[in-house]
């Protein structure tokens, strides 16, 4: 409570909560929702999985936090990852996947990391900006190939 909760870097990680889900609400592709939520979920699980395994190995660790007692930093796994991965995604979308998958790797790591690096949520003690950009690429391909597939069959006849 004294040193987390309602400081002013509480209330940024509260706004990067909050802000780009709104955002994502009035600015989505409504008729393709569910398709967007579901690359957005994985994007969430694999960055979440890549950010336990980085900081399991040391590679990184987190200053201030959200909830204290989840390792990762929260606004960033559970918002701005997944609501930039479904934008990217539903804006234009004649764009080939991999270029746009490198364009979101370069964005992230050389715009999103050292902002975050600066303001001291994310301390990179064995890690580079360099070592990001194919893992962010990947989630992003992965993603898009996710939303191109064919409509799911119903379990049941109707």
């Amino acid at each position: 409570m004294d040193y987390i909760f309602l400081h002013w870097d509480w209330w940024i990680a509260v706004l990067l909560s909050v802000v780009p889900w709104v955002f994502w609400i009035f600015y989505r592709k409504k008729e393709s929702t569910h398709r967007l939520l579901y690359a957005g979920l994985f994007s969430v699980i694999i960055a979440l999985s890549m950010d336990y395994i980085g900081t399991a190995l040391g590679l990184w660790h987190y200053n201030k936090m959200v909830i204290p007692s989840f390792p990762a930093w929260s606004p960033y796994h559970f918002c701005l990852i997944p609501v930039t991965t479904m934008y990217l995604i539903q804006t234009k979308p004649h764009i080939a996947a991999w270029k746009k998958g490198i364009f979101y790797g370069l964005l992230t790591a050389f715009v999103g990391e050292p902002i975050f690096v600066w303001v001291g949520f994310y301390v990179m003690t064995g890690w580079t900006y360099v070592y990001s950009i194919p893992i962010y690429a990947v989630i992003y391909i992965f993603c898009d190939w996710l939303t191109k597939r064919k409509a799911f069959e119903r379990l049941t006849k109707q």
